[in-house]
């Protein structure tokens, strides 16, 4: 089965491949704050921000060059579901436009949206 492989970012955007699932995926809940997508040279996707459930207080960053990922995570912000995600955290994450991080930065292969709005979570 073919399918769309979210890494390595720093090649770019990626085509249908055979990929194994990402080694050292974590699974991480939150809210999306930001969303920003970008095709720069070395670099077609988007980034967004996610403040995590589980860790108040806590924000990550999570980049991904697959289309359909976008899209829920640009729903997720306009709605402000819940979310669910797989990535890996990257040791040297590509930086678009030639920014820094200051925040823990994850590849992702998935994304679970749920249906309740953050109110449902008193720590949200």
């Amino acid at each position: 089965m073919a399918t769309f492989s979210a890494s390595p970012l720093p090649s770019g955007i990626r085509t249908k491949t055979n990929l194994p699932p990402l080694a050292h995926s974590v699974e991480l809940f939150g809210h999306v704050t930001l969303v920003e997508g970008y095709a720069v040279p070395g670099f077609v996707g988007c980034h967004a921000l996610v403040a995590l459930r589980d860790t108040p207080g806590t924000t990550v960053a999570v980049m991904t060059t697959a289309s359909h990922l976008q899209s829920l995570l640009e729903t997720a912000l306009a709605t402000r579901n819940l979310i669910a995600l797989w990535g890996e955290k990257l040791a040297n994450p590509p930086t678009p436009r030639g920014r820094t991080w200051a925040v823990d930065v994850y590849a992702i292969d998935g994304v679970i949206m749920y249906n309740m709005p953050p109110s449902a979570f008193p720590d949200a």
